[in-house]
């Protein structure tokens, strides 16, 4: 089973994709409309597994990212952010572990409250959706979540564990760029 194979098998056939043309970056973003819910739109990376990356104790992994936002957001924009955070990845070469928090930054995309992003394994799908194991080494599926500064500032004070019992009990619209903060 192909890459695109083990992805579709979850957010059924993919509807579009993009690339930096100017770019000798080997990655895509490929999107998936009412995925997982009807109105939300499922983003995945496409070629960042090319890259092994590396982690801590000198284990490497492979990765794409997963990345989910309402319909009504820029589908080119949203692309254009993944891309980029893919250079990002790239220049560092290092894998992104759950927890990790990126930013806070300039907003993801224009006009959107939000300007970090958490890392965590993709739980709004199937399980089996979170590795391909056909690539050696196996490629997890990383979902980017969306976060506002002091979500960001709240992760690097009391850690991803607080952070994600806080999600659990206030239950934020991930899917929405425009939210407002868990933390008071």
């Amino acid at each position: 089973m192909t890459l695109i194979s083990h992805i579709e098998n979850t957010l059924g056939q993919l509807e579009q994709g993009w690339s930096f043309r100017e770019s000798s970056s080997p990655v895509q973003v490929v999107r998936f409309r009412n995925q997982p819910f009807d109105g939300v739109v499922t983003y995945v990376t496409l070629g960042l597994s090319n890259v092994l990356l590396s982690m801590p104790k000198g284990r490497e992994v492979r990765q794409e990212l997963v990345f989910t936002a309402y319909e009504t957001f820029s589908a080119e924009e949203v692309a254009s952010f993944m891309l980029s955070f893919c250079d990002y990845i790239l220049a560092r070469s290092q894998a992104l572990l759950r927890g990790d928090v990126v930013g806070p930054s300039a907003s993801l995309i224009p006009n959107v409250a939000v300007n970090s992003v958490y890392v965590s394994i993709p739980i709004l799908f199937d399980e089996s959706f979170s590795t391909y194991k056909e690539s050696s080494p196996h490629t997890v599926m990383v979902w980017l979540i969306p976060l506002l500064k002091e979500e960001a500032d709240f992760v690097k004070t009391n850690g991803w564990s607080q952070f994600e019992d806080l999600l659990e009990r206030e239950n934020p619209d991930l899917m929405e760029l425009n939210r407002e903060s868990t933390v008071q």
